[in-house]
Order: structure tokens, then sequence, then C-alpha cells
């Protein structure tokens, strides 16, 4: 039985001998395939490159070269520090430094205007939209008047209880004539024909020295119809008629009661006594028109509750004044201009 049992573990003893050999073999074949395997390929011949840019190449080489100089930027004669910020713009390959005066960014608007004062406490802002080729259209406080218009009045762009008078922003439309014209056609032993042209239809009386008259007899006003004009006094003088040379007329100084204002009446020579209107035109926010107001009139500004009176009024302007407290004009004039 011992015999048996003895020949078992010799036959085993073989077996696991035979086995551990195996392995030993296999795993030195593995190793030498495994270094093959691990081999780097050969690079690329040099030829089989493609050629590099020799002008790079060169421009690249070029650069290195160069020698730089790290300096401070110079303003107003004086080195700027390096830790400074300097607000610098390009505009039509011109290089602006906004904190300098000159030279100016978007004329005729001064760089600290758009930049603002730095000096003043608390400091000003930069205007909104400073880049933009329109800033001066913009209205940076939304008061109604735009950047330029508060530039060219000094107020301030950033403060809407700043801003220009609001007269600025009136204009005259145009001026509505009333004609009313008169012509002495002539006279004898103190009387004399004068001619009412317009308006309406052609009109003559005949009347004498100190004595009150008029042409529009349905109208209710008494200084209008029967009462309008007086003659003053009278006399004869010798003026110069391009066409036939000189020649004795007839000359009266009248009076317009209706305006108590003094005229002469030249024997030939038209006089028109219009009464003119104006008709306004407000721009403040959105267009108003103001309509006909004579002069000697008084008018509001539309929405804001202001009262003017028109002093005189020409062609292509007026002259206001602004009310007082006593409802009167104040000794202040404001000049409208057409447009």
């Amino acid at each position: 039985m011992q015999n048996r049992q003895g020949n078992y573990e010799k036959t085993i003893l073989i077996i696991s001998s035979l086995l551990a050999i195996g392995v030993a073999v296999f795993l030195i074949l593995e190793s030498q395939g495994f270094e093959e395997s691990i081999i780097l390929p050969q690079a690329s011949s040099k030829n089989d490159l493609n050629a590099p840019a020799s002008q790079k190449v060169t421009e690249a080489t070029e650069t290195m070269k160069k020698k730089y100089s790290w300096g401070s930027p110079v303003r107003n004669e004086k080195a700027v520090p390096l830790n400074k910020s300097v607000l610098l713009v390009m505009k039509e390959g011109k290089l602006f430094d906004l904190l300098l005066p000159e030279p100016k960014f978007r004329e005729p608007m001064t760089n600290i205007f758009l930049t603002g004062d730095k000096s003043k406490n608390p400091p000003e802002s930069q205007l909104p939209g400073i880049f933009s080729p329109n800033v001066g259209d913009l209205d940076a406080d939304n008061d109604g008047f735009s950047n330029i218009e508060e530039f060219r009045a000094k107020t301030d762009p950033r403060d809407a209880e700043s801003m220009p008078p609001y007269t600025d922003k009136l204009f005259l439309r145009r001026r509505i004539s009333h004609d009313y014209i008169l012509l002495l056609k002539g006279g004898s032993e103190g009387s004399f024909q004068i001619q009412r042209l317009a308006p309406g239809k052609v009109v003559s009386v005949f009347k004498k020295a100190d004595e009150p008259f008029g042409f529009d007899t349905s109208s209710k006003d008494p200084t209008i119809s029967g009462n309008r004009f007086k003659v003053l006094s009278s006399r004869e003088d010798t003026i110069q008629d391009p066409k036939t040379g000189p020649k004795v007329v007839s000359i009266l100084k009248m009076l317009d009661l209706s305006t108590n204002k003094e005229f002469e009446l030249v024997q030939g020579t038209q006089v028109n006594l219009a009464e003119y209107e104006a008709e306004f035109e407000f721009r403040w926010k959105q267009k108003r028109v103001i309509p006909g107001v004579k002069e000697g009139g008084t008018f509001q500004l539309p929405g804001l509750g202001k009262t003017y009176y028109i002093l005189k009024l020409e062609e292509n302007k007026a002259t206001i004044s602004p009310l007082g407290t006593d409802g009167k004009p104040t000794k202040e004039t404001i000049e409208i201009k057409q447009g």
C-alpha cells in the first residue's frame, strides 16, 4: 500500500516539473516577441518633409533681433507713470488722447466734456456713446436737449435739471401779413382824395385836415370804421420823379387811431399799414405749432405754461419778452430766428 502511494507522489512531481519547464519556455519566447513590438519606427527622412517658408523664417528671425525700448508715454511734455490709465482712441488713422484737450475727438465738443471732469466733487461720469459718431445728437439726461445743444449752452448734459432755455427750441415758421395799403391820389383847396387799395376792393374818400375818417364801415369797432385815421397836417414839397424829374406833391401827416402811430402819405406813393402775425413752432421733445400771434400779443409755450409777449415781428425773426408776475413784459428780450 505504501509502495503505491510512493509511486503516485513521484508521478505528480514529474508532471509538475514538466509543466514548470513548459511555462518557463513560453515566457522566454513571449519576452523575445515583446521586445520586438516595442521597437519605435524610424523617422522619415528629412527630404520627405515640406520645405520651410523661408520668408516667414526670415521675418521671425528679424523680429527676434529687434530691440524694443519700453518707456512711458509722454503727455503735456511729461512722462506718464506706467500705472496710470490713459484713454486712447484711434479714429481715421489718427490717435486721440481723450484726457488731453487737443486734438478734439468730436468737434466742436471738448474731450473733457465727453469724458467728464474728474476734478469735480463728485467726479463727472463719461457720457454714454462717446465712441458713436452721432454722440452730439444723443440726449444723455433725456431732458429734451441734445449733448451738442447743452455743450453750446454750457449746461450739464448729465443733469436733467440743467438745460438750455426752452426758447432755444422755439422757431419762427413764417410771418403772416395782413396788408392794409393806402394811397394819396391828390388834393385841392384843402380836400384830399385818399384810397384804400387793400384789403378788399378799392375805396376812396375825400377828407380835409383834422377830420377823422375810415373805410371799414361794416366794422363794429369805431376806431377802425369811422375814426381809424385822422389828417393832422398837410404840406407841399418837391420830389424827384425817376420818369418826369422834379415835381410838386402833397404830403399828409396822418395818425392811425387804432395804434396811435403817426405816418406820412406822399402823393402817388403807397403806404402799407400791414398787421403781422407770427406762426411759431416749438420743437421740445415733439414738434408743436403755435398759430398766428399778432405783434403786441402774447402766447404760451405748449405744455409749459410760460407766457411771452411779442415786442417786434420782422420778416425773418421775432423779438419776444417773458411776462413777469405782474403780467407785463420784463426787460429781458429774446430773439427768435426763422427756421
